[in-house]
């Protein structure tokens, strides 16, 4: 069957992520739908669209309504449905329930569904929608973040897969990582554990002192805690206990949500998008930062941490000595050594593991790393092995903190090849 895509609806325009990937398509000249429950939540999807695309030319090929009164009109007219309604399973449910009775045979519908089951969505619904139905899960913001995961579910006709992978490189050039159809995908998988994991230590050395820590010389464009900030808390949450309930392996004990994190969330402070209740951090007019301290949730001034071993790795990096930067946090010792140690350990340890699970295991750990690097500008796993001096002294360190050595590890040659961008994943601030 020939496909083609001319028009697209997204379905939860108002958000973030529809209205930013919707954008996208209206940039590449595509005529694009932008629903929500009400038009004005659609208009705002709009201008944050026109600010991704800094044009307002984009405006020419996007419509905006409500679904009570443009459903039926974008589902008729469409060649691809994305669905991004909230991330819960019986409100998208709902929506595929009520576009049913206006998509045409043979319309892609995809969810960008980050943590659910892809496999429970579309129960219920005919067999022409199942076969065209799976996910395509792009990276926040779309216009920076590159990657989008994708797979179909038991009933998706493998054609539909191959095609939404092809568009996707060619004509919207995203980083395509092909997925099984598992809870959190690979790259919010190994993510939020290590936020998860983060929020929990936390509590205990402070917001400041661990986002110094497992800041950007160990491999990430930004700190662990300023990310959820930049997320959401609300998304971090759900994002958590949709792993919690559909996820169970070696670290599932580390799919934490702390008790103080739900206070924070109850009482407002969901991270930049709460502005002046703020999140982990909160900016002054001044321009500085205040954090958060977990006991009390009042906001302290910072005291600029300063641990000697950071502070010359950070250094070595500064002058392109990868290795020797890593080299020192190996050496190091103390408890903020022991720390450094564990999560780049779960990191390169739940990384490798999920080969073959979650990702093909003919693919090794590629896909892995591109959805690590295109999806949350985090160094790939196989550089981080490299950076450590390789496969045999990433292993020794995966052993010294407790960590069996994954299989795709001990037989990976991706590793073995220098990562030229480099910098551009271990910033020296």
């Amino acid at each position: 069957m020939e496909r083609s895509i001319q028009t697209v609806l997204v379905l939860g325009a108002s958000g973030t992520i529809g209205s930013l990937a919707g954008g996208l398509l209206a940039q590449n000249g595509f005529r694009v739908y932008f629903l929500s429950r009400h038009t004005a939540g659609s208009l705002k999807g709009l201008e944050r669209a026109i600010a991704q695309a800094r044009s307002e030319v984009i405006a020419r090929n996007i419509t905006c309504g409500d679904y009570d009164g443009l459903l039926a009109e974008g589902c008729e007219k469409a060649d691809w449905i994305l669905e991004c309604v909230a991330e819960e399973a019986a409100v998208k449910q709902a929506m595929y329930e009520r576009i049913e009775p206006y998509r045409r045979p043979g319309t892609l519908v995809s969810s960008v569904t980050s943590s659910l089951v892809l496999e429970d969505l579309p129960k219920g619904r005919s067999s022409d929608f199942q076969k065209h139905f799976l996910s395509t899960h792009f990276y926040n913001p779309p216009g920076k973040m590159l990657a989008c995961e994708i797979c179909g579910q038991s009933r998706t006709d493998p054609s539909v897969v191959d095609f939404m992978a092809d568009f996707l490189e060619s004509r919207l050039r995203r980083v395509v990582i092909r997925v099984r159809p598992t809870a959190g995908f690979a790259g919010n998988r190994i993510a939020f554990l290590l936020f998860a994991w983060i929020t929990e230590l936390a509590e205990v050395y402070g917001v400041e002192k661990m986002d110094y820590l497992i800041g950007p010389y160990t491999g990430r464009i930004m700190a662990p805690l300023a990310t959820i900030d930049l997320v959401g808390l609300d998304i971090h949450q759900a994002i958590i206990q949709s792993l919690q309930k559909h996820t169970s392996d070696f670290l599932h004990h580390k799919l934490v949500l702390p008790d103080y994190v739900r206070r924070m969330i109850e009482a407002g402070h969901l991270g930049r998008k709460a502005r002046e209740k703020g999140g982990f951090y909160r900016r002054l007019e001044s321009g500085k930062y205040e954090y958060i301290d977990p006991k009390t949730l009042d906001y302290i001034p910072s005291f600029q941490p300063h641990v000697r071993f950071v502070e010359e790795a950070k250094q070595l990096i500064h002058l392109g000595r990868y290795r020797e930067a890593f080299d020192t946090i190996l050496r190091a010792e103390g408890t903020e050594a022991d720390i450094v140690k564990q999560i780049l350990s779960a990191y390169l340890a739940y990384s490798y593991g999920l080969v073959g699970e979650v990702t093909e295991p003919s693919v090794g750990i590629a896909g892995i790393d591109k959805v690590m690097s295109a999806g949350f500008n985090w160094a790939a796993p196989s550089a981080l092995v490299y950076m450590l001096g390789g496969r045999e002294k990433a292993a020794k360190l995966l052993s010294g903190q407790g960590f069996e050595v994954p299989a795709a590890l001990q037989k990976d040659t991706a590793c073995e090849q220098y990562p030229f961008n480099a910098g551009k994943y271990f910033p020296a601030k």
